[in-house]
């Protein structure tokens, strides 16, 4: 039961940033101490950038590391290749004896960042508990590297909790991930004015921005003549597909004008990879609905105000559900 307490708070922090990693999994991590003392949680925050164990790492030497010279140096990298290289050269020791939860099997071979199962083993980690193993041959052994080299291995703990983090990773290796994301009220309304908070129209944003294609439908185009931008965080605009019988739209609608993105319209939605990022109405999702993967909804606490509702007649499986700000934010799949 220990071992699932620790795996469950990294699939915690692991659920902020799903999709978010893109092209890269959602993985967690918790550390503990040589006398079991938990000293980190953390994520693999974005594709590129240090994976949950080395960000586990960092946070634990900030927190336990007595040398504020080292700290501040630590703190000033950016690049994961300069950050294995600093925990190598100045860990003195900080992490004999500690045990590491992680949600994935950590990697054995380097991709844009290093591998992370050479710097556990040479970190001095004792023990590595594992949920899933890595589906990605390339990267794939990390378990049987650590034992090899003397670490304590265990596998599976939690690893149903841990495929279904893993699902969307797994999919998009062989075909396209489809999300649908919706805002509503408690009282299920989605029109009259502002739902989200700023924390999740913030996160639909960092979305946007990693996705390879935002769809919406020509309903929606034409009567809420949005932008479809990633503003709020300062990042690439997605290229957008209109789901739409009809081809003819006012082209002073505000998503016509971003600069460097692709607008196309079609009566069908045809893709064959990537991460799909659907915001639509009932329309669209019952559209898609054969071919949706997962589900989004970023739910307001609010009772009043709004008459429409996403009105979807079917039943939604439950995969995971936290806060965000003051909404409510529920992944789910729809029963097959």
């Amino acid at each position: 039961m220990i071992d699932e307490f620790y795996m469950r708070l990294a699939l915690g922090e692991a659920w902020k940033y799903q999709l978010l990693t893109y092209p890269n999994p959602a993985v967690g991590a918790a550390l503990l101490d040589r006398y079991g003392r938990l000293i980190a949680v953390a994520a693999h925050e974005k594709a590129g950038e240090p994976h949950a164990e080395i960000n586990a790492f960092c946070d634990a030497f900030c927190a336990i590391c007595p040398d504020e010279a080292k700290i501040a140096r630590l703190r000033e990298l950016n690049a994961s290749e300069d950050i294995h290289n600093f925990l190598r050269k100045y860990h003195d020791g900080l992490f004999s004896g500690c045990a590491l939860f992680v949600t994935l099997e950590p990697c054995a071979s380097g991709g844009k960042t290093p591998a992370c199962a050479p710097l556990i083993a040479d970190l001095g980690v004792r023990r590595v508990v594992i949920g899933c193993d890595d589906p990605n041959p390339k990267m794939s052994g990390g378990g049987e590297y650590l034992r090899d080299r003397g670490v304590a291995v265990t596998r599976g703990v939690c690893e149903k909790e841990c495929a279904v983090l893993l699902e969307p990773f797994k999919r998009w290796l062989r075909r396209p991930f489809i999300l649908f994301k919706w805002a509503q009220r408690l009282n299920g309304a989605i029109d009259d004015g502002k739902i989200s908070c700023d924390l999740a129209l913030d996160e639909t944003h960092r979305l946007r921005s990693v996705c390879d294609l935002l769809v919406v439908g020509g309903a929606t185009v034409r009567a809420d003549r949005p932008i479809l931008d990633a503003r709020r965080v300062n990042a690439r605009a997605p290229d957008v597909q209109i789901v739409s019988s009809q081809s003819d739209f006012d082209k002073t609608i505000p998503l016509f004008g971003v600069p460097n993105r692709s607008v196309s319209i079609a009566p069908k939605l045809e893709v064959d990879s990537g991460f799909i990022f659907v915001e639509g109405g009932l329309g669209l999702l019952n559209y898609l609905a054969d071919r949706i993967d997962w589900l989004l909804c970023y739910e307001s606490l609010a009772l009043s105000g709004g008459s429409r509702s996403i009105g979807f007649d079917r039943r939604l499986e439950l995969l995971h559900s936290g806060y965000i700000g003051d909404n409510i934010k529920i992944w789910s799949s729809i029963a097959r």
